[in-house]
């Protein structure tokens, strides 16, 4: 049994607080956990610039994800060193194949063309 004021335990055979002066009411069963999702990997690249992008095409097709190496570039951007650290998009399990097919060619589709020289024209 518990106060619903001061939420103080008793044990049983208690009906009243003697600190509050109100009944005492019985716990309210806890609610299981959710479980863990399973995460799969989807999309790794050490390009800055890609992230915003992979982002949106994620966001837009309301697939929920959650990256890991975000942090250290910002961190290396913002200290000016320099050293590739790739950012990795993680799905929940019955989404990656969706994900996965969104994903495809985005790093060709956004590779910088190598300009030629004039003599090569």
């Amino acid at each position: 049994m518990i106060c619903p004021e001061c939420g103080s335990e008793y044990r049983e055979g208690f009906t009243h607080c003697n600190d509050c002066d109100v009944d005492l009411v019985e716990p309210m069963a806890e609610e299981p956990a959710e479980p863990d999702a399973d995460l799969v990997s989807v999309y790794k690249s050490g390009n800055p610039a890609l992230v915003p992008f992979v982002e949106s095409l994620l966001r837009d097709t309301q697939i929920e994800f959650m990256t890991t190496g975000q942090s250290v570039q910002a961190l290396q951007g913002a200290i000016g060193i320099s050293f590739v650290v790739p950012v990795e998009f993680w799905v929940r399990s019955e989404y990656a194949d969706q994900a996965r097919e969104l994903l495809a060619g985005v790093d060709e589709s956004h590779a910088v063309e190598e300009e030629l020289p004039d003599s090569e024209l």
